[in-house]
């Protein structure tokens, strides 16, 4: 297959920025298409391995030097999804520079294009999200809550640059959410 039919979308942005709710309605539209995220991967880990969660805990308490056990279970499932030429969508953060430079170079390996889609929703937004929001906080590993995580997310974030991609989108307000969607579907196809 040629790099322009296989397609990594690669969603980048804080917590309650709408990431995997786009790409669960995407999923909707376009059933090919297989939606990987790191949330469902923390809480198997939370609830099967606590012992291997702990280990991993206290070697990332705040400092992120090495990558998690978590998102080297993340990337073996993206190795796995590669390798049979799906359409993935990453819904987790992708915020670290060094974690999107690995999934860089697996996609290199399948020959997968790369499109981006940052989240850049104003602060304000994502907190009022929270507030409303029933999810788990049983995913978290560092923060106590999402308040929490949106205050520690303010000096981890690391801006994507475009360049490093072969199409890359931002999403500022719910009318770009509706433009982009259409876009993905459209490169989807």
């Amino acid at each position: 297959m040629k790099k322009q039919d296989k397609k990594l979308i690669m969603f980048i942005g804080k917590t309650h920025s709408g990431k995997t709710t786009l790409a669960k309605e995407i999923e909707v539209l376009n059933n090919n298409v297989v939606v990987l995220e790191a949330d469902s991967i923390a809480l198997f880990i939370r609830e099967k391995f606590p012992k291997l969660r702990e280990l991993d805990d206290k070697e990332h308490s705040g400092i992120f030097k090495n990558i998690s056990f978590k998102y080297k279970i993340f990337l073996s499932f993206l190795e796995f999804s590669m390798s049979h030429g799906r359409p993935i969508i990453l819904s987790n953060s992708n915020m670290y520079k060094k974690g999107r430079d690995l999934i860089f170079k697996i996609a290199k390996k399948f020959n997968y294009r790369i499109i981006a889609v940052y989240f850049d929703f104003p602060e304000e937004l994502l907190i009022s999200r929270i507030k409303k929001s029933n999810r788990t906080t049983k995913i978290l590993r560092v923060s106590k809550d999402f308040n929490d995580l949106i205050i520690n997310q303010r000096t981890r974030m690391e801006i994507p640059n475009q360049k490093d991609f072969d199409n890359f989108f931002i999403i500022k307000s719910e009318n770009d959410k509706e433009k982009v969607k259409n876009e993905l579907i459209k490169v989807l196809k």
